[in-house]
């Protein structure tokens, strides 16, 4: 599988936002070769036809006209100033353009989603219906869109347009790759339009955060992580639909250690620091005794050879 940076997703994005969502494949290896290579690798980006413009040097002016094909050389070229047939490999007009399935796709992994067999699409190489996903405070699925391009006038219109002619029942989420400071504003309120770059889960990922999308729907509710999460205090952690509630001090010490592991990705912690660093004395050295008398932490804390992490069971 290719890893995706940051750049090549901000580039991702950027290409989804020229007027044909395409680009020529050396302008792009200009820009960003390695985030090129990235996308090209991870399959976000494919080959579709060629775009036959090149950048001749007649009079030492960049000068941007239109190649040809050529039957009887049986390739792309031009004539330059003097008439000369200018060879330009085809590799260079090579166009790429989206898979957007692909890309709905991987956006919504983190989510409870119903998806169509294929997007279906609402404006013609604008804007696609992508399915319903399910949002804590939502009690029914809710309809998600994708648009692109929403900076143009005649896009947003377009956009704006069809909001009135099919309303949805409650709401509506439609994401877009649109930046969040150029998106305009819609009187349908009913229509949630988000940036994917404001609710992306970390950088480099094109996966949307379940919680950022939760906070802008729903912007006065407290969202949860799923499977698992705690209240700011780390006094409650909830895990699926359950919540296990630590009074002591230091055992919200000793879950905000574990927790700040977990969630770096790097949730393997040594026991007796743990402990010692939440403030348990030396003769707590288990986690028996750090918890005496109860059991249901181990729900979520795992153990083994001097060692413990925090582990969402499965649902």
């Amino acid at each position: 599988m290719t890893s995706l940076t940051k750049q090549a997703v901000d580039l991702l994005l950027q290409v989804m936002e020229t007027r044909a969502a395409k680009v020529q494949a050396a302008t792009l290896r200009q820009v960003a070769p390695r985030a090129t290579d990235q996308l090209l690798g991870a399959k976000l980006l494919m080959a579709s036809g060629h775009i036959p413009v090149v950048t001749a040097m007649d009079a030492f002016e960049d000068e941007p006209i239109p190649a040809e094909w050529c039957a009887e050389r049986r390739q792309f070229g031009y004539h330059n100033s003097v008439g000369r047939w200018i060879t330009v490999d085809a590799d260079e007009l090579a166009a790429l353009s989206i898979d957007y399935q692909l890309i709905f796709a991987k956006m919504l992994v983190n989510f409870d989603r119903t998806a169509p067999a294929r997007p279906d699409p609402l404006i013609d190489g604008v804007a696609w219906d992508i399915g319903t996903i399910r949002l804590t405070g939502a009690k029914s699925p809710v309809p998600v869109w994708f648009a692109r391009h929403l900076a143009d006038p005649r896009v947003w219109s377009s956009l704006d347009a069809l909001f009135e002619r099919r309303p949805p029942d409650k709401l509506r989420v439609i994401l877009t790759s649109t930046p969040g400071d150029r998106i305009p504003i819609t009187a349908n309120k009913a229509n949630v339009v988000i940036s994917i770059a404001d609710v992306a889960s970390a950088p480099g990922k094109l996966a949307i955060s379940p919680q950022a999308v939760g906070k802008r729907v729903f912007p006065g509710q407290a969202q949860r992580r799923f499977p698992i999460d705690h209240s700011d205090d780390y006094g409650v952690v909830y895990v699926h639909e359950e919540e296990f509630k630590f009074r002591g001090l230091r055992h919200r010490d000793f879950l905000a250690i574990l927790f700040d592991a977990y969630w770096s990705g790097r949730p393997v912690c040594r026991t007796i620091t743990a402990l010692s660093d939440a403030g348990f004395s030396e003769k707590t050295n288990s986690l028996s005794k750090a918890f005496s008398g109860r059991t249901d932490w181990q729900s979520f804390i795992k153990y083994d050879e001097g060692n413990c992490w925090i582990e969402a069971p499965p649902g």
